[in-house]
This record gives structure tokens, sequence and C-alpha cells, in this order.
């Protein structure tokens, strides 16, 4: 049985006790979850589909694919562009109440009334974020010395097989004494 669109992860166990299984729609506000970053803006809203299964009396095995659309920018060009993430969580819940120290990394407990996958759903989004976000693995970048964007214009600066060290870096001199060496 499916029911409506929803816009939490927090799901109601009570109405589940007598079924094996339910599915859900879920549309998520990124701050709901604490997804807000300077380098990523959430262009959608988390589009989850999540499926719970009954495993025995009260333990529920959690199926859930998430989407959304995110802007980054570029590390070479800083242009902004657009990612699709995605995530696949298989978790397995199960009725307690241990304490934070006695739990193990891969269990999960819920009080048997109300399941939180929000937090799960979470740490898989920061994961598939992009750690160094190109435009295209042909981007150029920008002109070290003019800052000319390469992928738009060509610019008039020369180009030399050294590195250019600004003439401010203090780190400058350890390339003239390894030149010496």
């Amino acid at each position: 049985m499916k029911e409506g669109i929803r816009d939490t992860l927090l799901f109601d166990m009570k109405d589940f006790r007598h079924e094996d299984f339910k599915a859900f729609e879920a549309l998520v506000p990124p701050a709901s979850l604490g997804l807000a970053y300077e380098e990523v803006e959430f262009i959608e809203p988390l589009s989850c589909a999540v499926q719970l299964f009954r495993q025995g009396n009260d333990n529920v095995y959690v199926a859930a694919d998430v989407e959304t659309r995110v802007s980054v920018e570029c590390r070479r060009c800083i242009s902004p562009f657009e990612v699709d993430l995605t995530t696949t969580l298989e978790l397995l819940f199960a009725v307690g109440s241990e304490s934070l120290e006695q739990r193990e990394a891969d269990e999960r407990y819920y009080d048997g009334e109300v399941l939180d996958i929000s937090e799960d759903v979470r740490q898989g989004l920061i994961l598939e974020m992009p750690a160094w976000s190109l435009c295209s693995e042909m981007c150029k970048g920008l002109c070290g010395t003019c800052g000319a964007e390469l992928n738009v214009e060509a610019c008039s600066c020369e180009t030399t097989d050294e590195p250019a060290v600004p003439a401010s870096n203090p780190f400058s001199v350890l390339s003239k004494m390894l030149d010496n060496n």
C-alpha cells in the first residue's frame, strides 16, 4: 500500500503494527535535515521513495532511494553548475533503548513507535557530494596570471613550464633554494 506524498522522514509505527509492507513517497526540504552548506546549494527538495518491511514483531527493514539536484562551483573555473545527487539506503531497525555507548556502528534502533531515517539520509547524501567538483574533465580553469576564464577566452599571458609563484608567497624562497642544489 502506498501512502500520499509526505514532507518528513519520520514514520509512525503504530499504524504499521498489522502490516508487513508499506511504501511512502516524500519531498523533504534539505534544510529540515541540516543540509545547508556554503559550497552546495540545493536546487530541489529531496525526492525519497521509502519502503518499510516488517521483520518479525518489531524489527523493520528500510529501503530508501533518495535523489536531489544541487548547484556547486567548479574548482578550476569557479563557474556554477548543477549535479544530481542520489543515494540508496538499506537499513535494519530494531526496537531498543541501548545507550549510544553500547550501540554498534551499523545497528539502528527506534523506540517502537516512531522510526526516523533523517540522519541516515543526511549522511548518505553528504557522502555523495562531490569532493572536487569540476564542470567538465576538459575544464581549462582560470589563467593564474590575468584570471581569464580559459574555457571562454584565450589570454595573452606567456605560458611557461614553471608554475606561477606570486612574489608575495612566503614559500617562493623555497623554490629558489631547490634550484641552487
